[in-house]
């Protein structure tokens, strides 16, 4: 089926959601009276983008078409109806295989909205879809009582419309309209552009010789412009590009001396901590010679005595008894054991301080790198800063940057007479308010302060003649306090989040506080938009109040705020290079300190690589001693094993303990020996980088010294091009009132030396004389009319050839109109003869033009004669007859030209009942090639329909379905009476 279903909510007597649901090529819609069945046609038309509500029987709004409720049922706030179809034939021009169209309305806003496939649309595209498939609000697939009885009765030219929705011309009227609509505006168009033309062609002619006259006094005055300033110029540029120069040279040794002082000062930090090491190194190294001299002495004490006793016991070996002999070898076998304990012990201890050692410098190397990397981020941002320092700086040098009037006033301050200065240097921001006090200011902040009229007079001539932009003048003689009244300062100042009225965030010179109280008195400052929201809804939103972070409320309420990407200005740049400065400091000391303990951890580090090396030597020496002792010990014990059950005494048993005693004592030099050599080694690095550094002292304030001159003589140069330049511009100025950028821009060579510049000066005054006055504007208004007149010409040309394009697509719409309405009203006519004596049991009718040679605009007649009647008027016919004549002609169409979806209202209302069964029968032809909603209440049409929906109204006025199968109901009434038969048989 091609309408699968419809869906209502809302809609008229359809208050709770119902939905229809189409499944065979012919429904019929019943029921009686007043109980809404209508409403269902009512519904698809609406959705189709029916507007007028006298069609709809919607009452005298729109609005009531939503279901406004009943003495049972309260009234619902919307109205949604959509209708479900299948495209898979694409009968519609779209892609979907099927096709959802709605449209709601809401009682509250009265508005309507329309979508497609749940995508919000307009109803221009709900018409454009359903052009031309016969399905349009009033095309022949919707056909009602009303449209059956008017049909017959029409004018001719009325009924035309009918055959031209068959013919699927509709499309091509609406193009021909719309291109009529542009055919008759391009006219009017043609006709406001000749009149403009003629006015303009009127005021060519003598703006022509005003134009003439002007260029010869500019080629006069131009000539003598060039040879005055030429000299200037020439010199100007010459000392510009010398100064631009030594400025440069200057900035790159100041910024080499900048760098050799940051360097200076380093290394002489450097070399004094190394210097203060070295002597504490010294001071270390003096202290540990005299405990190793001291040790030394001990040691050969000790030696001595160890001696004494070796000859002791070899005395005692020799010439005592068996029991000393072997109580002498206990005591050597005892003394060996200890030192090779003693020795391991020893060399185990090194072990382990240098497995310490190797960690603790492995601790101290991920120190550094993470000091490092935070070095490097600190130093990114110190970079990151000092850029933008320099930027700030740059800017403030030129603040005026996109300000040419501005700029150029400025640079000829000196020149001019009453110039005080731009707003946004006389008036300084305080502390935190530059961007509120910015904000406050706005525009004005570029305005020029002057003395009196006559001085901002003079500037404004001055920019006019050197065409050096547009700038702002404030004479201060109009300057008048603004403040706000007492009341409006009371409410402001009892707000919270007031910080004070914005003439008192700024800091100026006592001769400027009328121009600060005239431009800023008026202005309250708040802490933020919130506060100054309501502090604006409490004085009535007459007040201009800017907050901190510059945002503002407008008198009228208007806000404006938000940030850009560059909102920096005059005003805040000087506070944002003194926050930048700040920063710089602080992120500089940060950085400093990063770098200090940088260093001490490589320092650490390579102080632990270098104990690490020495301990590593120690322990090499204290292997062999060990391995000798072992050996000693293996040795003895093997030797002595020999004389029989000798035991090994415990350290405790020895008798004399000096063997003890030698062994810490060589413990004790060997630890002062590696430690004075660790500090001899540590001293003797620490001496190599002083010398080292010294000798960059003397290499870097030699290279000062030497830039220190080169800078000075340049700073004189400077001085002596810059005095020059300061005149040249200052004669370029007050002589000519020129500015040098103006002045170049009128820059060529001379061909001629001075004096002949100098006669050529006098002749070209007296030419500019003897022109007399001239219209300086006239060669621009004369270029600007004639660039118009040319314009309005094309313009004219343009026009026409639109509407030539429009006359040809009109008359090629047109051809094609004739063409597709001629075709399928032979169609129709061809069908409609058949029809008319199926439907009426004989006779013949036909459709005849009112007027053949006018295709695009005849009537239609129909000429019928029934069966049996000699008829020339169909205004004669009765009313059944008229209903079934109009009825033969829309069977007719049908037959010419194929419908996917008929809706029928009652059409056969007027038929009797054998006529109606023809209308029936006659509808059933069309199965299989049109969808038909049949709304009726006579039986005979009835039968015809696959499925019946009943329309019921209950006693709340809300609208319901029955939905009936006819086969089934067929199928019930035959059980119902082979029931009764049987029943009946049994009774009997």
């Amino acid at each position: 089926m091609f309408l699968k279903r419809i869906e209502l909510q809302g809609f008229k007597s359809f208050a709770d959601k119902t939905v229809i649901q189409f499944d065979h090529d012919i429904t019929g819609i019943v029921g009686p009276n007043g109980c809404g069945k209508s409403n269902i046609n009512d519904a698809i038309r609406w959705v189709l983008g029916e507007q007028s509500i006298k069609s709809l029987r919607s009452g005298s709004s729109m609005s009531d078409i939503i279901f406004s409720g009943s003495k049972y049922r309260k009234p619902v706030n919307l109205a949604k109806v959509s209708l479900v179809f299948d495209n898979t034939q694409h009968i519609f021009d779209s892609d979907f295989d099927e096709i959802e169209i709605t449209r709601q309305l809401e009682r509250a806003n009265n508005e309507a909205s329309y979508f497609i496939n749940k995508t919000p649309c307009r109803l221009k595209d709900i018409n454009d879809l359903v052009m031309d498939t016969g399905l349009g609000r009033d095309s022949l697939s919707i056909i009602t009582q009303g449209n059956i009885s008017a049909f017959a009765d029409a004018k001719p030219e009325d009924r035309r419309s009918l055959f031209e929705e068959a013919a699927g011309v509709a499309k091509y009227k609406k193009r021909k309209q719309v291109s009529l609509r542009k055919l008759e505006k391009t006219k009017d168009n043609l006709d406001r552009v000749q009149d403009i033309m003629d006015e303009i062609e009127h005021q060519l002619v003598p703006l022509k010789r005003q134009a003439d006259k002007a260029q010869k006094y500019l080629s006069y005055r131009d000539s003598l412009s060039k040879i005055e300033i030429n000299v200037l110029v020439h010199e100007i540029g010459s000392y510009h590009e010398q100064l631009q120069e030594l400025k440069t040279q200057i900035d790159m040794k100041r910024s080499d001396l900048i760098s050799y002082d940051t360097q200076l000062t380093n290394l002489d930090t450097e070399i004094e901590a190394a210097r203060k090491q070295m002597y504490q190194l010294d001071a270390t190294i003096h202290t540990l010679q005299g405990e190793y001299t001291q040790a030394m002495n001990q040691s050969v004490q000790l030696e001595k005595r160890k001696i004494e006793l070796d000859e002791k016991r070899k005395y005692a070996l020799s010439q005592a008894d068996q029991e000393e002999r072997k109580h002498q070898l206990e005591q050597i076998l005892a003394e060996a054991r200890y030192e090779y304990e003693d020795r391991k012990s020893r060399l185990e201890a090194m072990q382990t301080q240098y497995d310490l050692l190797l960690k603790k410098q492995e601790q101290t190397r991920q120190d550094l790198y993470r000091c490092t990397s935070q070095r490097e981020q600190a130093n990114r941002m110190y970079q990151q800063l000092d850029n933008r320092q320099q930027i700030v700086s740059n800017m403030l040098a030129q603040p005026y940057q996109h300000q040419a009037g501005v700029r150029a006033i400025v640079a000829a301050k000196s020149s001019l007479s009453g110039i005080e200065g731009v707003i946004s240097e006389l008036l300084v921001a305080k502390d935190q308010m530059g961007q509120a006090i910015q904000a406050a200011l706005g525009g004005t902040q570029y305005q020029i302060v002057t003395d009196n009229e006559v001085s901002a007079r003079a500037a404004i001539g001055f920019l006019k003649r050197n065409r050096s932009g547009r700038a702002t003048f404030l004479p201060m003689t109009v300057c008048r306090p603004r403040p706000l009244n007492q009341q409006q300062q009371f409410i402001a100042t009892s707000c919270e989040g007031f910080i004070d009225f914005a003439n008192g965030c700024v800091q100026c010179d006592p001769r400027y506080e009328m121009v600060r109280d005239s431009l800023l008195g008026h202005v309250i400052v708040m802490d933020t938009l919130e506060h100054a929201n309501e502090c604006a809804k409490r004085l009535n939103h007459r007040v201009k109040i800017v907050t901190l972070d510059g945002e503002i409320v407008h008198p009228g309420g208007s806000m404006t705020g938000g940030r850009g990407k560059n909102q920096s200005s005059p005003v805040t740049l000087k506070q944002e290079m003194t926050t930048i400065t700040k920063k710089l400091t602080e992120a500089k000391a940060n950085l400093d300190a990063l770098i200090q303990k940088e260093n001490k951890y490589k320092q650490a580090d390579d102080d632990y690589t270098n104990s690490i090396v020495d301990l590593k030597v120690s322990i090499g020496k204290l292997e062999n001693v060990y391995e000798v002792k072992k050996q000693k010990y293996a040795s003895l014990k093997d030797e002595y094993g020999q004389l029989g059950d000798l035991e090994e005494n415990a350290t405790s048993g020895l008798e004399d303990e000096l063997v003890i005693e030698m062994s810490k004592m060589h413990a004790h030099i060997d630890s002062l020996t590696e430690q004075m050599q660790a500090q001899r080694q540590r001293r003797y690095q620490i001496g190599q980088q002083v010398e080292e550094k010294e000798n960059d002292v003397r290499k870097i304030r030699r290279l000062m010294n030497a830039l220190q001159s080169e800078i000075h003589q340049l700073d004189v140069d400077q001085t002596k091009k810059q005095t020059q330049m300061d005149n040249d511009l200052m004669r370029l100025n007050t002589d000519y009132q020129m500015t040098y950028e103006y002045a170049k821009s009128q820059y060529e060579d001379l061909s001629m030396d001075i004096e002949q510049a100098k006669d050529e000066v006098v002749c070209l005054r007296q030419k500019i004389k003897s022109l007399g006055n001239v219209n300086l504007d006239a060669p621009q208004e004369y270029a600007e009319l004639s660039e118009r007149f040319t314009f309005m010409s094309k313009q004219k040309e343009d026009l026409e050839n639109a509407s030539q394009q429009i006359l040809d697509a009109i008359a090629e719409m047109d051809q094609t109109v004739i063409e597709k309405f001629t075709d399928m009203f032979h169609k129709i006519n061809n069908e409609l003869d058949d029809v008319f004596k199926a439907l009426f049991g004989g006779g013949h009718a036909k459709l005849t033009m009112v007027d053949p040679d006018d295709v695009l605009h005849t009537g239609i007649d129909i000429d019928v004669q029934p069966p049996g009647k000699m008829v020339k008027n169909i205004q004669t016919f009765s009313g059944g007859e008229k209903a079934l004549i109009a009825i033969s002609v829309l069977f007719s169409i049908l037959r010419a030209r194929t419908m996917p979806l008929c809706i029928f209202d009652e059409v056969e209302a007027a038929l009797d009942q054998a006529n109606v069964e023809r209308f029936a029968k006659y509808l059933d032809r069309f199965r299989g090639q049109s969808q038909f909603i049949v709304v009726t209440h006579r039986p005979g049409t009835m039968e015809q329909c696959d499925t019946l929906y009943g329309v019921t109204m209950q006693k709340d006025g809300v609208s319901q379905l029955l939905k009936v199968e006819l086969r089934d109901a067929v199928h019930i009434v035959e059980k119902e009476e082979e029931e009764n038969g049987n029943l009946s048989i049994n009774q009997r």
